[in-house]
């Protein structure tokens, strides 16, 4: 569970630089440019510490045992967590309505897996990553701000494709990837998973 909480430190803690004023302070000593390693490495660092501490501490004890529904409200803000991500980089209207899609998506992602864990290191993960997306919300839509240019409709009909489709590869590779099957069809036991 260490090394997972490690992780999360550190790229929970570098990406809340900007929130907690640490970014402006650490960009008047070592410049942008020195920022921008010194936030990549970190980052990188933290997530591979996240997944390997994820996988060291699976499967860990059970806190709660979530009801049925939980999983299929995950089956619902997964895809949609995915459209809001996918829209972050494209010039959608839901770019433009949202402001702040890519939170938005990590919030919808890890508050739905939160309510359909009940294992402890599930727990500590998702509760993680659903308390930073809130942080970054309320400052977010605190702070205000528009973009600039008005959404393209290609660029929402992109997003929602091809949301659907890592979604749909997501649930389908589930149980490989991550050792739960979200999908009947899918859940070969022999399959490889952590």
């Amino acid at each position: 569970m260490g090394v997972l909480i490690t992780g999360l430190v550190f790229f929970i803690g570098v990406h809340l630089t900007r929130v907690l004023g640490i970014k402006a302070l650490v960009v008047k000593v070592t410049g942008e440019a020195l920022f921008a390693i010194f936030y990549s490495v970190l980052s990188t660092i933290g997530l591979t510490l996240i997944i390997y501490g994820q996988i060291l501490a699976h499967p860990s004890v059970n806190i709660w045992w979530p009801p049925a529904w939980t999983r299929t409200l995950a089956l619902v803000a997964v895809p949609l967590s995915l459209i809001l991500i996918i829209a972050t980089y494209l010039p959608s209207h839901i770019r433009s309505i949202t402001r702040h899609p890519m939170t938005l998506g990590v919030f919808l992602w890890s508050g739905s897996h939160l309510l359909a864990n009940g294992e402890l290191a599930s727990i500590v993960l998702f509760g993680a990553f659903a308390v930073w997306s809130a942080i970054l919300l309320v400052e977010g839509y605190w702070s205000g701000g528009h973009f600039a240019r008005p959404g393209q409709l290609w660029a929402d009909l992109t997003a929602v494709l091809l949301g659907l489709l890592a979604s749909a590869l997501i649930a389908y590779f589930h149980m490989q990837l991550f050792g739960v099957a979200v999908v009947e069809f899918a859940s070969n036991r022999t399959a490889p998973g952590i």
